[in-house]
């Protein structure tokens, strides 16, 4: 079994709240966990840090298109719902405004 735990400045994913300074726990590249700090990550073997958002992959595999600007949290809840999003694997959402929660121009998704 593959086990990974991927920390992010915030986590959003299907089925859990917003987490700031959390970690998603993967099995076998896959969402088993999404594990709340309280806001505070410690060090914890094994432990990756990417700089960003944690949202699903959905978003990679069927290559939804970002706005250039707007709030990220509407726009993500908008998406998992109309797809009934089901946490598969993760990707990282990077260059966005997370102190306002907001896309800016720039803001792109990668693979973890």
């Amino acid at each position: 079994m593959s086990l990974r735990k991927i920390a992010a400045n915030y986590i959003f994913v299907p089925g859990y709240p917003l987490v700031k300074n959390g970690y998603v726990v993967l099995e076998n590249g896959r969402i088993a966990d999404v594990v709340d700090t309280g806001g505070v990550i410690q060090e914890i073997q094994g432990l990756e840090f990417y700089g960003g958002m944690l949202v699903t992959d959905m978003l990679l595999t069927m290559k939804i298109k970002l706005p250039p600007e707007g709030e990220l949290i509407p726009f993500l809840e908008e998406i998992y719902t109309r797809f009934h999003s089901v946490p598969q694997g993760i990707a990282l959402l990077k260059g966005a405004d997370l102190p306002r929660l907001a896309f800016r121009p720039g803001t792109c998704l990668e693979n973890v």
